[in-house]
């Protein structure tokens, strides 16, 4: 193994990847999220289309996100981390751009496809990585900080779509969105490195002595993990997979509605962003719990805990929608849960199936949460419209929830991997011992 830079204990470098890993989130993550429930409204009311044709949108976006995240691991090998940062400036900032200047329905289609291929290529398996391939033992807070910057980006988007929308030019906010989010790609494609090896590093900081004294920081040391091929056929990638598609559902589905909910219930848009911040503020509490959680007990006990929570607040929400003290209450146990499957997959995907390859196995993890985004925005608006309102759409979406949860708690750590921790910890020993 080649010779490593020794870090600090208390700060290594990692730390800077994270907070720029942080500002970009904002954006790809931020924006891509929270924009939508808040220009809904003024689209639908701009273009007079019903609002599950606006809804197809998000869904459109989130597919495209989902599908081309499958390849965002090949397109770091073959460009590189800065080549996949510059093209989803290019592509997320242009997708924003089409919003402002949409006219009829077809083109906000348009829109959230180059939307969705730019997120994904400067988004979700990327700020996933970053952390998991820089930390070993505290994965879990790096991970957790990162994905903390949904709650900034709400604010951000809370306060241009509103007022833009109070001006009267509502498509002021997708240009604004659009300049904030080319800046912040482009810088972040010359800062971001994928791996600490990049730099002649290792995970936390550790020396190779460090790495060798215990397996699983071995096999970070040395990147080892099952490749794509191997990770499809075990039970660990399947249920990991099948808990993230689920929360698709039981998450987005209910968070992109929320506003449509509150202003049917008498409220206005601006009363809608502020649920919108509040259920944010209370997913960076969340995230970082999650985060606490997984470097002391792993992802699957912190999911189970974390999303419990969330079933409990959906049915709250259920019953107290038109009190709009008791609704912000009840959405912070929502809000606690919501995003926290982004720290807890991705590093369950690290820790389970090893951080080798990272990128292609979590592009695969993650394709079932889109399509079942796509299908969960719409279902709550579809069932909204029947009998059944938003009580029955709210109640669908607990179920998934708890169904996500019931999966995560049945994944355990690959063997092979475990074998191959102990290969790579008695590698590392041999080195040190030769030194």
């Amino acid at each position: 193994m080649a010779e490593t830079k020794k870090s600090s204990k208390f700060f290594t470098p990692g730390w800077i990847q994270v907070v720029v890993a942080f500002v970009v989130a904002i954006v790809t993550q931020g924006f891509g999220i929270y924009h939508f429930g808040m220009l809904k409204v003024p689209m639908t009311e701009a273009l007079g289309a019903q609002p599950a044709e606006v809804a197809l949108g998000f869904s459109i976006y989130a597919l495209a996100a989902g599908f081309a995240s499958l390849v965002v691991g090949d397109v770091i090998n073959k460009i590189k981390l800065r080549g996949s940062m510059l093209c989803s400036a290019v592509l997320f900032s242009g997708g924003f751009l089409i919003l402002g200047l949409m006219t009829e329905i077809w083109q906000v289609y348009v829109a959230y496809v180059v939307m969705g291929i730019g997120s994904a290529l400067g988004g979700m398996v990327i700020l996933s990585g970053i952390p998991n391939n820089w930390f070993n033992k505290r994965r879990g807070i790096a991970t957790a900080i990162i994905w903390s910057a949904m709650f900034p980006g709400s604010l951000v988007v809370g306060q241009i779509i509103p007022a833009a929308t109070v001006s009267g030019n509502w498509q002021m906010a997708p240009f604004a969105l659009a300049g904030i989010a080319f800046v912040v790609l482009v810088v972040g494609a010359f800062l971001l490195k994928w791996q600490p090896q990049e730099v002649g590093l290792l995970p936390d900081g550790m020396t190779e002595e460090e790495a060798a004294a215990q397996a699983e920081a071995a096999g970070a040391a040395k990147l080892v993990g099952l490749t794509r091929g191997e990770a499809l056929k075990t039970t660990t990638f399947w249920f990991i997979a099948i808990a993230f598609a689920l929360i698709g559902i039981g998450e987005q589905g209910p968070f992109q509605n929320f506003p449509a909910y509150i202003v049917g219930n008498g409220f206005d848009l601006a009363v809608a962003g502020a649920f919108m911040s509040a259920i944010s503020l209370s997913g960076v509490v969340g995230k970082l719990a999650s985060g606490v959680i997984i470097d002391a007990v792993g992802p699957r006990i912190a999911y189970c805990i974390l999303n419990s929570l969330a079933v409990v607040g959906l049915v709250l929400i259920i019953f107290v929608g038109d009190n709009i003290v008791l609704l912000f209450a009840s959405s912070i146990l929502f809000g606690v849960a919501l995003s926290s499957s982004a720290v807890c997959f991705s590093t369950a995907t690290a820790m389970y199936l090893g951080p080798k390859h990272f990128g292609a196995i979590y592009g695969f993890v993650f394709l079932g949460k889109p399509i079942c985004d796509a299908i969960g925005v719409p279902l709550v608006a579809a069932v909204s419209g029947t009998a059944l309102g938003f009580s029955g759409a709210f109640g669908i979406c607990a179920v998934f929830v708890a169904g996500s949860t019931i999966s995560m708690f049945m994944v355990r750590k690959n063997k092979k991997l475990v074998q191959m921790e102990e290969e790579a910890a008695k590698e590392l020993q041999a080195e040190v011992a030769a030194q």
